[in-house]
């Protein structure tokens, strides 16, 4: 490898990749060691680059509609999937919100009724609310899919 740096080395690779190196650059890579080299490495891989492309394999173009038109309907399905998990929550929300508003008190009474006769601990409470939420939570999450 060369360690001498040659200022005509951009001009060579502008050359090579637009594909015509003109006489002058020629009679320059003859003398300069560093623009041979240059030449040599940079050739092998700008032929390798034009042999990929010429033999990758582009699809036709109904392939690609068709793929395109998968890609689209399951965005589509995902997007409807998204607006009816939040239109379920919403529900549950004001289902929830109403139930409170209407039966709050007696709920709420009962709740002290049944704590003063059967002595739940906040341990009780805290397993009753996890056996509740933990089902939702599932749900929400298998729904997320």
């Amino acid at each position: 490898m060369s360690a001498r740096i040659c200022p005509w080395e951009e001009e060579l690779l502008d050359a090579m990749q637009r594909g015509y190196v003109g006489a002058d650059l020629e009679e320059h890579i003859a003398q300069c060691e560093a623009c041979l080299e240059l030449h040599t490495v940079a050739g092998a891989i700008l032929n390798d680059r034009s042999d990929a492309i010429a033999e990758a394999h582009v699809p036709d173009s109904g392939a690609m509609l068709w793929r395109m038109q998968v890609r689209h309907r399951r965005e589509m399905q995902a997007a409807a999937r998204r607006s009816l998990l939040i239109g379920q929550v919403a529900t549950v929300a004001i289902a929830i919100v109403l139930v409170v508003s209407l039966f709050g008190v007696e709920i709420v009474s009962g709740a002290r009724q049944l704590a003063g006769v059967v002595r739940v601990s906040v341990l009780y409470i805290a397993i009753a609310m996890s056996v509740l939420v933990i089902p939702l939570a599932g749900f929400v999450a298998i729904r997320q899919k």
